[in-house]
């Protein structure tokens, strides 16, 4: 009888453990997701002029400023703009909410995008676009 009995107040132990490490575990767990969060939006985009961006940055955020050079407009209505400070990239102008913008050439823009690699060109996909 005494030997059930420890055996039970041993099972009562690790079934008590278990849930203080599943608690802490759950603590832990929302701890670091909102490090993350905190994180994410305080994300900075290197400000950088067009000529410095290379190769090794695509996938970074960074921030141009410019004048537009040039737009077209492709057959499937997406608009390319060439920004320029000096040296150009191309700023491709896929989301609708961009494509809305009244912008014509010499305008001066600030632009938060991706640097991207497309046909070997690099490009900045835009985030935000600030027309000046």
């Amino acid at each position: 009888m005494l030997f059930v009995s420890i055996k039970s107040l041993m099972i009562l132990d690790s079934i008590e453990k278990s849930k203080q490490i599943t608690i802490l575990i759950f603590i832990l767990a929302v701890v670091g997701l909102i490090a993350i969060y905190f994180a994410v939006i305080n994300i900075k985009p290197m400000e950088l002029n067009i000529a410095s961006i290379e190769n090794s940055m695509v996938d970074r955020l960074v921030k141009i400023n410019g004048t537009i050079g040039n737009i077209r407009k492709s057959k499937t209505n997406n608009f390319y703009w060439t920004v320029s400070d000096g040296s150009n990239i191309t700023v491709p102008i896929l989301d609708n909410k961009f494509k809305k913008l009244s912008v014509k050439q010499g305008d001066s823009v600030g632009i938060i995008g991706l640097v991207t690699l497309y046909n070997g060109e690099l490009e900045v996909m835009p985030k935000e676009i600030y027309v000046e």
